[in-house]
């Protein structure tokens, strides 16, 4: 099964955006996945969401963002690091999985104009969202893309409580995910973000995805 598309064989422009918002996050001894995102501001402040179990423990200060590790072309699934930039302070967090499982984080290193970083919208309303694509580096491989058109439904993650739904649910109609995918990001049909990967059964499409909601953050005031 495979994890994706190459994001590279997307032309689509209403993807280019969400593309070219998602990093690969090395922090050193693991890797996840995560999203610059905008603020009310519009300044470019740079925010990176992310997931609470990818940070907890880890030193942020040390943990490299990659914005461009993509395969070189359709025919060719290879890809490169590239450059990327070092360092970032932790903001605010979930604290827990069955908070939302959300980190953001404070880039402190420079990002280079020349990257063409996007800083991606969000939907902190948590109204049921359809959804449009999941974009993550399953397995630490070149950036991916996943589709859907279906509207996610409201869950909870094991050990939680059916009451308190912190999840978007998704089943892809292309693509999955793996281990790498943890804290990519999941866009509405406005390609704005609703939640972050928390993690499902993997194996690349088969099975379901939880990604804890934007929206749970941003009402209990964490944000």
């Amino acid at each position: 099964f495979e994890c994706g598309v190459d994001v590279i064989c997307e032309t689509d422009e209403v993807y280019q955006g969400p593309i070219n918002s998602v990093a690969f996050l090395d922090m050193g001894g693991f890797i996840c996945s995560g999203a610059m995102v905008n603020n009310v501001l519009q300044d470019l402040t740079p925010y990176f969401l992310t997931a609470w179990h990818c940070v907890d423990g880890d030193n942020p200060s040390t943990f490299r963002f990659y914005f461009h590790k993509e395969a070189s072309s359709c025919e060719n699934t290879w890809s490169s690091l590239g450059s990327y930039a070092y360092g970032s302070d932790l903001i605010a967090d979930s604290d827990g999985i069955n908070g939302g499982d959300f980190a953001l984080l404070l880039i402190t290193d420079d990002i280079e104009e020349d990257w063409e970083v996007f800083y991606a919208g969000w939907d902190a309303s948590g109204d049921y969202p359809i959804i449009s694509c999941g974009i993550h580096h399953p397995g630490g491989s070149g950036k991916k893309i996943n589709y859907d058109d279906d509207t996610a439904y409201g869950d909870w993650w094991t050990g939680g409580s059916p009451s308190d739904l912190t999840h978007w649910k998704v089943n892809w109609d292309e693509g999955g995910t793996e281990g790498g995918s943890s804290g990519s990001p999941l866009f509405n049909d406005h390609y704005r973000i609703v939640g972050n990967l928390t993690g499902g059964s993997g194996e690349c499409g088969e099975g379901q995805d939880l990604y804890g909601k934007f929206s749970y953050g941003w009402n209990s005031e964490i944000y």
